[in-house]
């Protein structure tokens, strides 16, 4: 071997060693939590502050792939200027339904009784497969090769229930710490306890699946549901 390949050789060589000798650099995005609105804390342009008290999350799964989330949350402060201004309840909403792992669409608010009722679609966060419906947002996707950084940021919890149900006749496989009457996977700060930064990690390994109730079996079709979105866990 002449000496301009034994060069390069040991060029590649030493690219390789650092390589695999640098320690791991976490660049994905930012934690993104699970309801943008349920963490609301924000002050208006015109100097109204908007905070956000107990809440809850309800994410419902349906047949044809599309998903329904209902938020609820008693506003600990601009319960009156959101229920009397509807302009500037809709730009809030807006603004904070986006901060979540949501594409949020057909978005409705309201204000009754101190509590702000946020409702929204979202068609991308469920995959189809074998008569199956896959709940893919819990789990940030991450390069698939390992030689490439980035990513989506982890989950946090952001609201004092979370709750992921199948439509009528459909039932929900997962992992969750309870599960509610009608079956549906629910997580609380109870969970897990707090971060350095006073969030609560959600911590998801498997990808919720729905599967209707008469469906033959259902735990093999949600297991084959999640390899072939890539969560094979």
């Amino acid at each position: 071997m002449g000496p301009r390949r034994l060069s390069l050789v040991a060029a590649l060589l030493l690219c390789v060693t650092v390589i695999v000798a640098a320690p791991p650099v976490d660049a994905r995005a930012p934690p993104t939590p699970v309801c943008g609105v349920c963490d609301l804390d924000r002050t208006t342009a015109d100097g109204t502050s908007v905070v956000a008290g107990e809440s809850s999350l309800a994410v419902t799964l349906h047949e044809n792939g599309s998903t329904t989330w209902d938020a609820r949350v008693a506003l600990a402060s601009g319960g009156d200027a959101l229920a009397s201004n509807e302009s500037l309840r809709r730009a809030v909403v807006a603004d904070a339904v986006r901060d979540g792992i949501a594409e949020p669409t057909n978005v409705t608010a309201r204000v009754d009784g101190g509590v702000l009722s946020v409702d929204y679609r979202d068609p991308t966060a469920a995959e189809r497969y074998l008569g199956t419906v896959v709940f893919t947002p819990l789990t940030p996707a991450s390069p698939r090769n390992p030689l490439v950084i980035g990513g989506e940021g982890a989950r946090y919890l952001a609201t004092d229930s979370l709750t992921v149900r199948g439509a009528s006749g459909w039932e929900v496989h997962g992992d969750a710490p309870v599960a509610d009457a009608t079956g549906g996977l629910v997580w609380t700060p109870e969970s897990a306890g707090p971060d350095a930064d006073e969030r609560v990690p959600l911590e998801v390994e498997r990808d919720p699946v729905a599967v209707e109730e008469r469906a033959l079996l259902p735990g093999v079709r949600a297991w084959i549901a999640r390899l072939l979105t890539g969560n094979s866990l």
